[in-house]
């Protein structure tokens, strides 16, 4: 899956697009994004992650269509949808918000959407519509993927691009 992502990236990408694209061992999909915890706060998200994880069966998953927000016109993020799997995916998530606002957390600043970051636009001045309509499709089966875990992960930005570390992780059933 991951190379099959990384391969629409590689199509998408052009010389001084003004992108900078998701390097394929950091692909991931964001259930929450929270910001700098400290230790209770990390030890509050992984409760909240076991919590939302428990009772809840893994799903296998397929990555569907490109996208845009706001807008392939004026985008900012570059994304692939999912064709499977998104339903439970977001239903992970609410569960995740809600062990986490009784923990004290406050609301998230914007709704789930179950989708993969490829690329931030940096350089807003060029209209992706034709490029994200006419990318080549991926391959037969190389899009599928089981989501049978949640992960904290910590996010440590360097000049080489993030560096994600796993700091907890809650398995679903």
């Amino acid at each position: 899956m991951r190379h099959a992502a990384h391969a629409l990236s590689e199509a998408l990408r052009r010389p001084g697009d003004g992108v900078s694209w998701v390097r394929p061992d950091n692909l991931h999909y964001t259930m929450r994004f929270i910001g700098d915890v400290g230790e209770d706060g990390a030890r509050r998200i992984a409760e909240a992650a076991r919590e939302a994880a428990t009772g809840r069966a893994a799903f296998d998953a397929e990555l569907g269509g490109l996208g845009a927000f706001p807008n392939p016109r004026r985008a900012r993020v570059i994304w692939l949808g999912m064709t499977e799997g998104a339903e439970p995916l977001t239903a992970l998530a609410l569960a995740l918000e809600e062990g986490l606002r009784k923990r004290g957390f406050e609301k998230a600043d914007k709704p789930f959407s179950a989708h993969l970051t490829l690329g931030r636009v940096r350089v807003p001045d060029r209209d992706w519509t034709e490029p994200l309509a006419t990318a080549p499709a991926p391959g037969p089966g190389t899009t599928r993927f089981r989501v049978d875990r949640l992960c904290v992960v910590e996010s440590q930005l360097s000049p080489k691009g993030s560096i994600y570390t796993v700091r907890a992780e809650a398995r679903l059933e």
